[in-house]
């Protein structure tokens, strides 16, 4: 329990200043000899209690802009000019003290919103900070944003009585960020999308957050003065991305609008316009666009005394003696390797334990294939060919029908993960690896149990594979290793594939040929040009496993009375068997060697596409 009423509880914000001097960003595109200038020549700071505000400019440059400030500039481009973290001691460099909320809310449905940001502040904040304090820290977030009463509840599900469910993901979204402690926190849009009660609700928090000693910078499109009332400082870009005015904004818009009457020529301002608009509209972005100005409020802007106040400003804030290094390289991580590949396992357990439609609905899927396979296939004599002929094919349905739908079930799971990997990965949580480790590792224990129901219930029916314990016991353990190979098989095809659909056709694609292939509806002896598939199977493998286990006896250790299942025309069920579908019981420890073999390998393969294709890469921003 922690008293929220008690000062000095919460993790001190370290105070930075942030200064920035003639950026200007170029972007360069495929097959293009010059880039296209998105901002240019812009000059401005923040300082710890103080919003600023990004507008105007074209689409994308204020977005960019702020990626840039925030060192986090797109990879297609050239960002040029100075930006510097001003500070009075040295500490944590500069990526570690910043905040990105991105437009998008992207949360792990089955994570608690508490669960949420503990996860954050584990992987971020320092390790110097004890466990105790990042809990008060969490709980001091949570009360901050009003986010307690839903602090339980999973986040997937969340939606008040009021249905102000995009009010909610956005408190989580900034809420994720200031579980880190960030000195300066950026915001995309923050409050884009939510009604005059949600954007006073998420402006008056931001609001609080900067009292501490927080730098709050975000981008605005289409701000009204109530909007801006929350704000100290405005930074609006002109339609050419260069920069029309920094300053403040003054109560009700007073300051703005002064400034841009004081330009000579522009247009008359009338009472019954805001005064937002008004200065919008001047520039050519606003709602209700003027004429193209014929006023290169750029140079105004150089030219104005509020211009010389500003280098003023920024002259004495340089007297701060201490710099931030914002270049970081990405590979730095604040939390050790073991935190964190066990916080991304535990969360990836919570998302399997959690996601009922995917593990119970498996699990209860496996005790119904099992007791329709086991009644199906009831207690089959094999006293004559069509006997044998059934009760094999038990084992080759069995296989298939596992299979396919292990190799094809986790395709959507993870695509609906993968936004929030890559916000997690801007965000530099963790060690890309561990992501898709958590996932092989994360499926073993649901599986253990789905293939023993499928195997207690079906087999115990049918009579096959239970001859005894021993025989009982590998036969589960050979369908266990090939459920976990065609999972791991369907989680390389989905991180190979640039989309989920493309990745369940190649599934369906190559099942459906190693089914083919796998020696039972084709015999070996009659499959021609395809032989190499039938060797690299793990359908063939694991049926010839599973078979021999169920069908195996030697008659040839017989002497009077050989207890062997025969058949009418005399011959050995087994014999019969294993000349026609060249079965071999010898193989089984090679079988049982390729199958594990085969596991690892689409599992090293997964992990290898994951960390070197593109598109398992978070695009730009």
């Amino acid at each position: 329990m922690v008293d929220m009423e008690r000062n000095g509880l919460g993790i001190p914000v370290e105070p930075i200043t942030l200064l920035f001097e003639d950026l200007a960003f170029m972007r360069y595109e495929e097959d293009m000899k010059e880039g296209i200038s998105i901002f240019s020549n812009i000059t401005g700071y923040a300082r710890p209690r103080n919003m600023l505000a990004l507008m105007g400019g074209s689409k994308g440059s204020k977005s960019t802009l702020l990626k840039c400030l925030a060192g986090k500039a797109p990879s297609m481009g050239s960002l040029k000019g100075s930006l510097q973290a001003k500070c009075r001691d040295k500490g944590p460099p500069y990526s570690r003290l910043t905040g990105y909320v991105e437009k998008l809310d992207a949360h792990q449905p089955y994570l608690s919103v508490r669960e949420t940001l503990h996860f954050s502040a584990a992987l971020r904040l320092s390790q110097t900070i004890s466990s105790v304090n990042r809990r008060i820290h969490v709980e001091l977030v949570l009360d901050q944003l009003d986010l307690l009463p839903y602090s339980n509840q999973l986040v997937g599900s969340l939606q008040d009585a009021a249905g102000k469910t995009f009010e909610i993901a956005k408190k989580i979204t900034i809420a994720v960020e200031l579980a880190a402690n960030p000195s300066i926190l950026f915001l995309e849009e923050p409050v884009s999308g939510l009604d005059s009660r949600g954007t006073s609700s998420i402006l008056n928090i931001l609001s609080q957050v900067s009292n501490p000693g927080h730098v709050i910078i975000a981008t605005l499109a289409h701000p009204n003065a109530r909007t801006l009332d929350f704000f100290d400082l405005a930074l609006i870009l002109t339609r050419e991305g260069q920069q029309g005015y920094f300053g403040p904004i003054g109560p009700d818009c007073s300051d703005l609008l002064y400034y841009f009457l004081s330009v000579p020529e522009v247009p008359r301002y009338s009472i019954r316009v805001s005064p937002v608009g008004y200065v919008m509209a001047t520039l050519g972005l606003g709602i209700k666009k003027r004429a193209t100005p014929t006023i290169n409020f750029a140079e105004a802007y150089q030219a104005s005394s509020l211009h010389e106040m500003n280098n003023r400003e920024i002259y004495s804030i340089k007297s701060l003696t201490e710099d931030r290094n914002y270049k970081v390289s990405s590979s730095v991580y604040p939390a050790p390797y073991t935190l964190q590949a066990m916080m991304v396992l535990l969360r990836t357990q919570r998302f399997l334990w959690r996601n009922v439609q995917y593990t119970y609905g498996r699990l209860t899927g496996c005790i119904m294939i099992g007791l329709l396979m086991g009644s199906l296939y009831w207690k089959i004599e094999y006293e004559d060919v069509y006997g044998l002929t059934s009760r094999s094919l038990y084992i080759y349905m069995q296989v298939i029908l596992i299979g396919v739908i292990s190799a094809n079930n986790v395709i959507p799971q993870i695509g609906t993960d993968r936004l929030v990997y890559f916000r997690e990965k801007r965000a530099g949580m963790y060690h890309p690896i561990f992501y898709p480790l958590s996932w092989a590792l994360g499926e073993i224990p649901y599986f253990f149990i789905a293939t023993l129901a499928v195997v207690g219930i079906g087999n115990v029916m049918a009579g096959i594979g239970t001859g005894s314990i021993n025989e009982f016991m590998m036969y589960w353990t050979v369908l266990f290793v090939f459920t976990i190979c065609m999972t791991y098989f369907g989680m390389m095809i989905t991180f190979l594939a640039p989309v989920p659909t493309l990745a369940a056709f190649a599934v369906s694609i190559v099942t459906s040929l190693w089914v083919s292939a796998s020696g039972v509806v084709v015999v070996l002896s009659d499959i021609r040009f395809y032989r190499w598939m039938y060797w690299s199977n793990p359908f063939q493998h694991a049926m010839n496993v599973m078979t021999s286990i169920s069908f195996y006896c030697n008659a040839e250790e017989c002497v009077s009375d050989c207890s062997c299942p025969k058949l009418i025309d005399g011959s050995y069920a087994w014999d019969r068997l294993a000349s026609v579908r060249s079965l071999s019981y010898e193989r089984i420890g090679t079988d049982m060697l390729i199958l594990s073999a085969m596991s690892l390998l689409f599992a090293c393969l997964a992990f290898l596409f994951f960390v070197v294709l593109k598109h398992n890469s978070p695009p730009q921003m």
